[in-house]
């Protein structure tokens, strides 16, 4: 097979660190492959390596050969490796919500997030051809912020084809999509294979279409295996997950609340959509929620409209609905008692401070409610941050930089943060999204003893295999509306049913 890419003994280094390497594999044309491997593992790294995005350190090699001849410069052909990634999502959730979607794929011929340029007859012909050959005309002329993740996850495998790339780059594309949304996508890229040499990142299996057969597995920015699929998957199982043997500080006496939410007939609208519509909910102390639903019922906006980043419509006779926390607190005084872990706020993190926010400072600022610290700690404070990341399995981690640390240990940074100031409620908004098996077991491992310890939660996910034992109450969201809203064991029980 005609190899389109070379790496011969690459490594990726900054300050000093080596991130990968040493890296040697050759992506072949039609030979689709997978890149396996745990959070910080240098999955996102050995990509950009590919693209040219990152220069191989001194003495290493890399290879480009699209039909032209070999070349180890990417110039001229970064329309040649089309790139799809959860990150990028995050961008346009961000900052252009507005942009619509053709726009959004027309910028695939530029490598522009956001299109600058007019683009030229052909380019709105092949646009609308890709648009077409995917089944998703219909996205093309509404705005990104009117769509589901999965719909604007479709835009964007578009988006990475629409130049004709003789490699497709996936970076864990299918991370944050609910059930049926992760099939539509699945079913997309089994067809992009036949356009594109597919390289897929991603740390489940089931994260990867039927048609690639390859795969390597990258362990501490290390390839240790490369072969069949079938063979690196197996590697990858026998892994044992990493525990967390730490106990979790005590939390402070609750107080006592009546109840922790309360909501009667409350609709919310965004950018004309109307996106919940009647919820009725309460949770009391003593009970522990899931709240499921696929992309686009509304989970998050639920959680929002109790932080109050949202607020109630106002609809017509039936009037805005009320929210009510923490037994009738005003916002400004049940803000501090409410936890919050969710990707936006880690994803804020990222682009307000660039990752240079150390651990510690992170957990600290959950005391102010802010973005980084604002002023200097108090003693109480840094102890406070200590205990906590302590109990998360990250002792000696407080002077480390963000930037330094792997998605799943950040993660445990923000569940830190979020309790550190001792709060009445925990809201989970995901918080197993982007993060491998091993990580994902120590967090669900720490959500258990939080909320066995005391603390309330509301855990939010469009995967019911995230449910924690102690989760008592559960509520279905479907377009919106309370599909079910009731007891574990009633629920569990219509399933059986069903």
């Amino acid at each position: 097979m005609h190899a389109l890419i070379s790496l011969t003994e690459a490594f990726v280094s900054r300050g000093g660190n080596r991130l990968v390497g040493p890296l040697s594999c050759t992506i072949e044309q039609g030979r689709h492959m997978a890149v396996l491997g745990p959070n910080g593992s240098g999955k996102t790294t050995f990509l950009r390596l590919l693209r040219g995005e990152i220069m191989p350190d001194a003495g290493g090699g890399r290879v480009y050969d699209f039909g032209r001849g070999a070349q180890r410069s990417v110039l001229g052909l970064r329309r040649r490796i089309g790139l799809v990634s959860a990150d990028m999502q995050d961008f346009y959730f961000l900052h252009a919500r507005r942009v619509t979607g053709r726009d959004v794929v027309l910028a695939g011929f530029f490598d522009t997030p956001i299109l600058y340029q007019e683009a030229d007859p052909a380019q709105e012909a092949a646009a609308d051809e890709i648009l077409s050959l995917l089944g998703i005309t219909d996205l093309g002329g509404r705005e990104l912020g009117t769509l589901s993740t999965g719909q604007v996850r479709k835009l964007l495998v578009a988006r990475g084809l629409v130049a004709g790339p003789d490699v497709l780059l996936l970076d864990e594309c299918l991370d944050g999509l609910d059930a049926a949304s992760r099939a539509d996508v699945l079913e997309l890229l089994d067809r992009a294979a036949a356009r594109a040499t597919l390289v897929c990142a991603a740390h489940r299996a089931g994260d990867l279409p039927d048609v690639v057969r390859e795969a390597l597995v990258l362990e501490n920015g290390v390839i240790t295996a490369i072969g069949p699929r079938e063979e690196a998957v197996e590697r990858l199982r026998r892994a044992v997950p990493e525990s967390c043997a730490c106990a979790m500080p005590a939390p402070p006496p609750l107080s006592g609340f009546d109840y922790l939410v309360r909501m009667r007939g409350v609709s919310v609208v965004l950018d004309g959509r109307r996106v919940l519509d009647g919820i009725d909910w309460q949770a009391v102390p003593g009970e522990n929620w899931l709240v499921l639903g696929d992309n686009g019922a509304g989970k998050s906006t639920l959680l929002k409209l109790v932080t109050s980043e949202v607020a109630p419509y106002a609809d017509g006779e039936s009037g805005t609905g009320t929210v009510e926390r923490l037994g009738g607190l005003t916002m400004d005084e049940a803000r501090p008692l409410i936890g919050v872990v969710s990707p936006d706020l880690q994803a804020r993190y990222g682009r307000e401070l660039a990752w240079e926010v150390t651990a510690e400072e992170t957990v600290m600022s959950g005391y102010r409610g802010s973005v980084g610290m604002l002023d200097e700690p108090t003693s109480e404070e840094k102890l406070g941050a200590a205990r906590w990341l302590e109990a998360v399995g990250l002792a000696g981690f407080g002077p480390r930089r963000l930037r330094r640390m792997s998605y799943g240990q950040q993660r445990r940074v923000f569940l830190a943060r979020a309790m550190a100031p001792g709060p009445e409620l925990l809201l989970l908004d995901e918080p197993f999204s982007g993060l491998d098996a091993s990580s994902r077991s120590i967090m669900r491992g720490m959500t258990q003893r939080l909320a066995e310890s005391g603390t309330p939660i509301v855990l939010v996910t469009h995967h019911a295999g995230d449910r924690i034992d102690a989760v008592n109450r559960v509520m279905v969201l479907e377009k919106g509306r309370q599909r079910f809203c009731g007891n574990r064991e009633e629920y569990e029980g219509k399933l059986v049913v069903g």
